[in-house]
């Protein structure tokens, strides 16, 4: 037998030996023999060497096994604490929601206008109506609730635009902004009477471009910042908000004037509105002196 095969024999025998001593030291125990304290100290110095090096071997596994419980257990706290978080951020955006909501809605539900007409409150469900039709919005109210075409469409801030197609529990409204709907308004700075529509490309502004003459002295025109409001004579209830002036030029040849307005209400960004359920003309009234005469 070689020296390799010698040692591994002894050390066999030796933890037989050592087992078996423990063994029996046990049992001594049990019986309660008298000289065992020192047989255990002396087995205890024997195999501290062994104890020494077991702790040395398995110390880095224990303190890799602890950390890597740890790490889970502070990954797990983590994520607690990102779900709480989260749930604030979530509770505060919804709040925000809802006050902003509850604003547009008190802007819509205290319209200081038209306060002799009906009025109902709609919520808008739905915008740029049809590919082709970006100034059109759909609101959650029809027919059944008294809505018909030709109705105006305000907020608090002024006139939104007109109901255009009716279902029975949904409308079509064609927003002010839209070039092609046309809207009796007048100056209260010169007290002129117009035709105007929205810009092109431009949502925030309107254009009156017919039935304002040029005034004889420039002094009597519109000044920037003055207030615009539909006509009494229009297809519109009178007085409701258009916008503010912010410049005039001249058109036709130096005959009518041409004014651009910053409209009052902001078209993009709609969420409630409140219809004005009077009875709607359909077409503007006519006569000898009146600019709407088409």
């Amino acid at each position: 037998m070689n020296r390799s095969g010698s040692n591994k024999h002894r050390i066999r025998l030796l933890l037989g030996l050592l087992l078996f001593t423990s063994l029996a030291l046990i049992t001594l125990d049990f019986r309660g023999f008298g000289p065992l304290e020192s047989a255990q100290n002396g087995i205890r110095d024997l195999l501290q060497p062994v104890v020494d090096v077991a702790d040395t071997v398995f110390d880095p596994v224990s303190e890799v096994w602890q950390a890597a419980f740890g790490y889970n257990e502070l990954n797990r706290r983590n994520d607690e604490l990102q779900a709480e978080i989260d749930l604030l951020r979530g509770n505060q955006i919804r709040d925000e929601a809802a006050q902003s909501a509850a604003e547009s809605l008190n802007d819509v539900s205290n319209v200081g206008f038209g306060s002799d007409i009906a009025q109902l409150v709609a919520e808008v469900t739905r915008e740029d109506v049809g590919n082709f039709r970006s100034d059109l919005i759909t609101i959650n109210k029809g027919r059944l609730d008294g809505v018909r075409s030709g109705m105006a469409v305000v907020t608090g801030a002024g006139l939104a635009g007109r109901v255009d197609a009716v279902g029975s529990r949904q409308a079509t409204v064609i927003t002010i902004s839209d070039p092609s709907l046309i809207v009796g308004v007048r100056l209260l700075d010169t007290n002129d009477i117009g035709l105007g529509h929205g810009a092109e490309g431009n949502t925030s502004q309107f254009v009156i471009d017919r039935g304002v003459s040029w005034p004889e002295n420039s002094d009597d025109l519109p000044s920037p910042g003055s207030a615009v409001v539909t006509a009494a004579s229009s297809r519109y209830p009178a007085d409701i908000p258009i916008g503010r002036v912010v410049s005039v030029d001249s058109a036709e040849a130096g005959l009518l004037q041409h004014v651009v307005v910053d409209l009052m209400v902001d078209t993009e960004n709609l969420r409630y509105v409140t219809i004005l359920l009077d009875q709607p003309s359909q077409e503007p009234p006519a006569g000898p002196d009146d600019p709407f005469t088409q």
